[in-house]
């Protein structure tokens, strides 16, 4: 590592890019909860919208985590999109009205790890500015 390269702390990688990544899932649940409200959307297509909604956020995670991190891009941002499928998972966990099945919390960790990989992959290999010092 060079003199005058920086490495960033885990907080300054993951916490922004979480937090954002959370407030986007939970917009995108919002947009498919008005959806299903307005008739737009079918009632039956609700745990397929969470899916898809989940799947955005943990992509955008990795992503903005991936890009944010000086070395191990890659595991940076896997570890960005398990953070926010573990705020979400503990969420759920408040939620009283509605048992939680492990079937579809495994499926939905699943996703949220495929998409953190294809996340972490795509924000890995973008370029970072290089600064010249004059």
């Amino acid at each position: 590592m060079k003199k005058a390269e920086s490495t960033a702390s885990a907080g300054q990688v993951l916490v922004p890019p979480v937090l954002i990544a959370l407030v986007l899932t939970l917009l995108f649940m919002m947009v498919g909860a008005l959806a299903v409200n307005a008739g737009k959307l079918n009632a039956g297509w609700i745990p397929h919208a969470a899916l898809a909604s989940v799947a955005a956020g943990a992509f955008f995670c990795a992503f903005l985590a991936a890009c944010r991190a000086g070395r191990s891009r890659f595991l940076w941002g896997l570890l960005g999109g398990a953070v926010l499928f573990a705020l979400l998972l503990l969420t759920s966990f408040l939620w009283v009205g509605e048992p939680i099945r492990l079937g579809r919390v495994l499926l939905c960790g699943g996703i949220a790890l495929a998409f953190s990989c294809v996340g972490s992959l795509a924000g890995a290999s973008c370029r970072r500015g290089k600064h010249r010092r004059k």
